[in-house]
């Protein structure tokens, strides 16, 4: 997946105020999927089974949001606002960010492997980013 392009379309849905639900049929939970739902005021979930996919999307996903206000809408899970490092894609709790393009990285390096921009100043001549702290 193209992390930046889909966080700016992410923001840009947010910001046009559109609303972004996520169902996930996989086993396990998608801290992507539940960021993008949790900014743009959307809905996440991630049945159990078939017979529970049938029931979530008749019960939330097939009204408006306007009536969806009106159910009671439990949202179990916690949402994880740790990044993933663009390098392994493992969530991290400290990384290194570049300053022209965001990207996350989980170890120093000379250079942005995403816009190849050179880092410099880093103490220890390793290059790197500078410092940024994963976490809500």
């Amino acid at each position: 997946m193209q992390y930046i392009p889909v966080m700016n379309a992410i923001f840009s849905a947010q910001r046009a105020e559109v609303v972004l639900d996520a169902v996930v049929l996989a086993s396990e939970d998608s801290s992507f999927l539940q960021q993008a739902a949790h900014l743009t005021g959307g809905l996440y979930f991630r049945p159990a089974g078939a017979a529970a996919l049938l029931g979530v999307l008749l019960n939330y996903f097939v009204c408006d949001t306007a009536t969806r206000q009106q159910l009671d809408v439990t949202q179990e899970l916690g949402v994880d606002f740790r990044a993933s490092c663009f390098c392994h894609k493992f969530v991290i709790e400290t990384g290194y960010v570049c300053s022209v393009c965001l990207s996350i990285f989980c170890q120093p390096s000379r250079a942005c492997s995403t816009c190849g921009t050179a880092f410099t100043g880093v103490a220890g001549g390793t290059g790197g980013g500078s410092s940024a702290r994963g976490g809500s």
